[in-house]
Formats: C-alpha cells, sequence, structure tokens
C-alpha cells in the first residue's frame, strides 16, 4: 500500500476524503486480494470486508481475515478463550483481535478491550459497534503501575504509541493500575489476559501480583526487540515478566526459534 498511500497524500489536500473512498476500495482490494468497500466516516476509514469491518485511521492495514490470522499465531499461540470466558485485552489498538476474542467467547462471555490512545480507542470503539460486538466494553485508559494522568506519545500512524515523560508530540490520557480496572468493572476471573502496552508490561503485573491468583492465562508482548534495534534499555522488559510469572506460579512457554524478531519475546504463561 506505499505507492497508493503516497497516491493518496497527494490527493487529499485537494479533494474530500470520501469522493477518494472508492478508489481506495479499488486499491485495497487489489493489495489484498479480497473484495473490500472502504469508506471515509466521521475522520477514520472504515474497511468493510465479507468477514469483518475494520477501522482505520489511515487506508488499508491488515484485512479482517488476515488479523484473525495474527490473532491466532500470536496472542492465542498457547491458551484458545472457550465461551463464557473472561478476556481482558490490555493494548487493543484499533481492534484487530476484538471480533475474534468476541466471536470465541460467545454471548456468555465477556471481552474487556483497554486502548490509551484517543484516535486508536475511537477507532476500536467504531469498530465495536460496526461489528454488532455486544459482548465487548471498551475502556480508555492507560494501563500503568500508578493512578493519574500520563503522556502518550502520538506518531503519525498512531501504531506503537508508548507512555512518554515528554510533553512534546503527545497526547494526556488517564492512567490507573490493572487492579483499579478490575474492581471498577466488577471482574471476578480473568481467564485470559492479554497485554501489549510497549513496555509498560512489567510495572503493570509488578502492581497486579496479588491480583494474579484470579488470573488463569497470560499473554505478554515484550518489546526488548526494539532494544535490540537501537531503542532504549527501559523497552527491556521480558527477562522481569518472565520471572514474576514463573514466582506467582505460572507454567511458561517460548518461541525461541521462531525467526521473526518480535515473537521470541512474547511470554504465555498458564496455571
Amino acid at each position: 500500500m506505499k505507492l497508493s498511500r503516497r497516491l493518496l497524500e497527494k490527493l487529499r489536500p485537494r479533494l474530500d476524503p470520501r469522493w477518494l473512498a472508492p478508489l481506495c476500495s479499488v486499491l485495497v482490494t487489489a493489495k489484498r486480494r479480497e473484495r473490500c468497500t472502504v469508506r471515509y466516516s466521521a475522520g477514520e476509514w472504515v474497511h468493510r470486508y465479507r468477514t469483518g469491518t475494520v477501522v482505520q485511521a489511515h487506508v488499508g492495514g491488515a484485512s479482517a481475515s488476515l488479523q484473525d490470522r495474527n490473532t491466532w499465531d500470536t496472542f492465542l499461540h498457547a491458551y484458545r478463550p472457550e465461551p463464557g470466558d473472561t478476556v481482558v485485552d490490555l493494548g487493543a489498538g484499533v481492534g484487530g483481535e476484538v471480533r475474534l476474542l468476541s466471536r470465541l467467547v460467545g454471548p456468555s462471555g465477556r471481552v474487556i478491550s483497554v486502548e490509551a490512545h484517543p484516535r486508536m480507542f475511537n477507532c476500536l470503539r467504531r469498530t465495536i459497534e460496526l461489528n454488532q460486538l455486544s459482548n465487548v466494553t471498551a475502556v480508555h485508559r492507560a494501563m500503568m503501575g500508578v493512578r493519574g494522568i500520563a503522556f502518550i506519545e502520538d506518531r503519525p500512524e498512531y501504531g506503537g504509541n508508548a507512555i512518554t515523560t515528554s510533553m512534546e508530540n503527545s497526547l494526556p490520557v488517564v492512567c490507573e493500575p490493572l487492579g483499579d480496572l478490575v474492581d471498577r468493572l466488577g471482574i471476578d476471573r480473568i481467564n485470559l489476559l492479554k497485554m501489549n502496552i510497549e513496555g509498560a508490561e512489567l510495572a503493570v503485573l509488578e502492581s497486579a501480583r496479588e491480583l494474579l491468583p484470579r488470573v488463569d492465562n497470560l499473554v505478554v508482548s515484550c518489546h526488548d526487540f526494539k532494544a535490540d534495534r537501537g531503542g532504549a534499555d527501559w523497552q527491556r522488559t521480558y527477562s522481569g515478566v518472565r520471572a514474576l510469572l514463573a514466582d506467582a506460579g505460572y507454567t511458561l512457554l517460548r518461541r525461541h526459534d521462531d525467526r521473526r524478531p518480535w515473537i521470541p519475546y512474547y511470554v504465555y504463561a498458564s496455571r
């Protein structure tokens, strides 16, 4: 989509984005090789596929079916949610996992999707609404070890935004510990806790030690691979997360042989 996105960037200042939607539908359908109808609504790009609707801040991105495959491969590698389960998804982004999670837990289950970045949260909220996911609750919060106001990066593509100490190119967001969220929503037990929160995972888990006996399975995306590529040392949480969960009595699974640089830093934990 890089060439088509450059074309759209040139055309967009001259045309109403809604007029570009038919061209976008053709470009995305050709790229993904599956029919996609694109429309521009309320400041976001809505992509309607046969298998579901995806809302993005930009044109393109993963299709609904590709999102599902990625979810199976990464977050559901060790545990598959069952009907009636409660899943808490920290760092839900635009909702790439929410449709599949909603379908797996079924009408008797519950999915709590938490996202900090304001525009990504808006995409998440609309994804839930347009796919009619009645068993999903969207929560606009940053998960941290303390309560208060934090600042989150505001990247152009709205992906990979981390909590930052800088007020430059960032947005304020309310933050709270995981325990506060669980108490506020009346969650008794978590069958799967998914975490993809850009380096805040260790601090959140440390603040939630007393909650862990009520969590059956976890999948935690650590971001050491970013530090390996020249990023900051605070992104190295993998060893700390594994040690904390092992101390809490979990059996851990790792995928150290996978050649994708981010996959070996996923932590899968089950009781």
